[in-house]
């Protein structure tokens, strides 16, 4: 409270007389530093380190900035943000390289981080917190929390044979520390020497009334009494520095550009933040960078500035599909003039009754296109619902109209299955289809991108090697994506991109249940069709959940079904075993599976197989194998 005094007192001093002693004096911004370390922020006390050297103006403006400060109680509030001039928000995406309130190492730093410029280092929110306030002693300290303890060494010892070679034992007035460390090296006995004054960080434990920490942080001076945040430091390019090193100039550098966020612009409406009770953009930001409070709301990132940040994020998301939309919607689009007459054929030659649920999906998508704008649709339905079917019809009628149609798929195996289906039940229609994978020859792939682009392929089924640079349509007017999560926003864009002669209409299918409320969330850009309905004589589908204990069960399930003729598939999440994930592999599992079935066949499948394996196996699985056991690569289509 002294230091607090000393320091309003000294400011009053400096302002008087139009700041004529702050013009006379050297170190002020030292001697303020020592004085108010334990009170002010991490970003004030940076400007005071910088203080004596910076021109007279800036000097003024900081220390009335320091005086606002010590009237508030919170960091987040000590910045008087309403009295910082607003600069346009376009000053704030300079390039780091271009800033010079940092050094050059401290660019290529931040740059190695992933972050370009002024902005996007505001964002670049800490990923955790260590509460390093010196607000305990020994003896108030509860055992199984991190604490930060300002201790006197009392003695300090090494003994080679011991779990711990060296131990140090400390105390604060109130009570003993023991500190333990596993160094082997005697000389690290150096850095403790009796009677020194240390502050130690780290989880405090207690065994039979005795307080310890295992190899605790020595902290300086200047870290302590603070909240310290922690970034996201993992990058290719360590610079040859400790994590602990690069921990702490990633700090140092944040704070310097920190200093900055006070002229950020508020650009959310004010009646917005009134509504939700949000505060604005500069001090969100400033309190994430500099909290001052450690509650279980800053740990979990359920703070008032977490909510702002996460609020905007989603409003801009929101923003961006619905400008996305209405960009769409100015475009234009071929109709299906024959659509009536076109569905009646394709509807003859089905082998089955349509379902309601297809019917009404195949009304909304013709009436969508025919209204001349590029149809942006998600349909979604579970297995077995028929959403490739009422794809291929609409393939179809556009193949009436003259026009292709591109199919792209997450995986090999279910490219090459829509493949087989679309080719059984189209190409009797006089249409023909092709195929694009990576496993394609090349002579293959020439050939079948010569065609696609001559028109004389009307329908092409693939994988992402559909939106390679050399893939071009001859007039490309409906494009399906089946699985939309699997592919990214620029993987379908780039596939919108293929047609040079109209804008397609796009179609993106989904076995994912989505609550429709989420999906207009998620997909705000697209209109939504559910098939709700499954086709006649298709059985419900039964989950059950069986624990390890019941595996006899399982084994009994799974016999009778195979009694009956029916196959199984027995999905693992992972294809070799791994030691830091306890999740079992398929391929080591496999072995179990063929001893505890050794009259059937068991077969194997997994991501890392070659194409033409993945083939093979599937159709041997297909003809007469009974058990497949593989990984997730079968999720989607099988």
């Amino acid at each position: 409270m002294e230091n607090l005094q000393k320091a309003k007192k000294l400011i009053e001093e400096l302002k008087q007389n139009d700041y004529l002693k702050l013009k006379r004096s050297l170190g002020v911004g030292l001697y303020l530093f020592n004085l108010l370390k334990d009170r002010l922020s991490e970003a004030h006390l940076e400007l005071l380190k910088r203080f004596d050297t910076m021109p007279l103006s800036k000097r003024i403006v900081i220390l009335n900035e320091i005086e606002h400060a010590l009237k508030i109680e919170h960091a987040e509030l000590q910045i008087n943000f309403d009295f910082y001039p607003k600069k346009p928000l376009e000053k704030f995406f300079v390039e780091i390289d271009k800033l010079k309130v940092l050094d050059p190492k401290e660019k290529r730093l931040i740059e190695s981080l992933g972050i370009k410029d002024l902005f996007s280092a505001f964002w670049f929110v800490p990923v955790r917190y260590e509460d390093r306030r010196l607000n305990t002693s020994i003896k108030t300290a509860l055992p199984g929390k991190a604490v930060a303890l300002k201790v006197r060494i009392v003695d300090a010892e090494y003994d080679p044979l011991g779990n711990y070679p060296i131990t140090v034992r400390c105390e604060d007035g109130t009570g003993y520390l023991t500190l333990k460390y596993k160094f082997k090296n005697r000389s690290v006995l150096l850095r403790f020497k009796k009677g020194m004054q240390i502050i130690v960080f780290g989880k405090l434990m207690e065994y039979k009334q005795e307080k310890y920490m295992v190899h605790p942080e020595i902290i300086k001076e200047e870290e302590a009494g603070r909240i310290i945040p922690f970034y996201n430091i993992r990058t290719k390019d360590s610079q040859s520095l400790s994590a602990k090193t690069r921990h702490r100039k990633v700090r140092q550098a944040m704070q310097k550009l920190l200093e900055y966020v006070k002229y950020l612009p508020e650009y959310l409406p004010k009646e917005l933040l009134e509504k939700h009770k949000l505060p604005k953009l500069p001090e969100s930001l400033y309190f994430l960078h500099n909290p001052t409070e450690a509650s279980n709301e800053l740990y979990a990132f359920d703070t008032p500035a977490h909510h702002r940040l996460i609020y905007e994020d989603l409003l801009l998301f929101q923003l961006a599909l619905q400008l996305k939309k209405r960009e769409i919607k100015s475009l234009s689009a071929v109709k299906l003039n024959r659509a009536e007459e076109s569905l009646r054929e394709f509807l003859g030659i089905l082998p089955f009754e349509p379902t309601q649920a297809q019917m009404r999906v195949l009304k909304e998508i013709i009436n969508d296109i025919n209204q001349g704008k590029p149809m942006n649709r998600l349909l979604q339905g579970d297995v077995g619902s028929g959403k490739t079917v009422v794809a291929m019809a609409v393939c179809y009628m556009f193949f009436k109209e003259g026009y292709q149609s591109a199919v792209m798929v997450p995986t090999e195996i279910l490219a090459y299955q829509h493949y087989e289906n679309f080719k059984k039940l189209l190409e009797p229609l006089g249409v023909k289809v092709g195929l694009l994978t990576s496993s394609v020859s090349p002579s293959q792939k020439m050939s079948l991108l010569r065609h696609v682009r001559d028109g004389h392929i009307h329908v092409v089924v693939g994988t992402h090697a559909l939106i390679q640079e050399k893939v071009r349509f001859k007039n490309l007017a409906f494009a399906v994506v089946d699985e939309q999560h699997r592919f990214g926003v620029m993987q379908r864009k780039l596939l919108l991109e293929k047609s040079e002669s109209v804008f397609p209409h796009f179609l993106v299918m989904s076995a994912t249940p989505i609550p429709r409320t989420l999906a207009l969330s998620l997909y705000g850009d697209l209109d939504i069709s559910i098939l709700d309905q499954m086709p006649q004589g298709r059985k419900p589908i039964i989950t059950k959940l069986f624990f390890e204990s019941e595996f006899e069960k399982v084994i009994k399930a799974i016999s009778s079904e195979l009694e009956k003729g029916n196959k199984a598939y027995v999905i693992y999440p992972l294809i070799d075993s791994s030691e830091k994930l306890e999740l079992k592999s398929a391929v080591e599992e496999y072995k179990k599976w063929v001893s505890l079935f050794p009259n059937r066949k068991v077969l194997l499948l997994h991501g890392k197989l070659k194409d033409e394996e993945k083939k093979r196996v599937m159709e041997e699985f297909r003809e007469d194998g009974d058990i497949l056991v593989s990984t997730t690569v079968v999720e989607v289509g099988v």
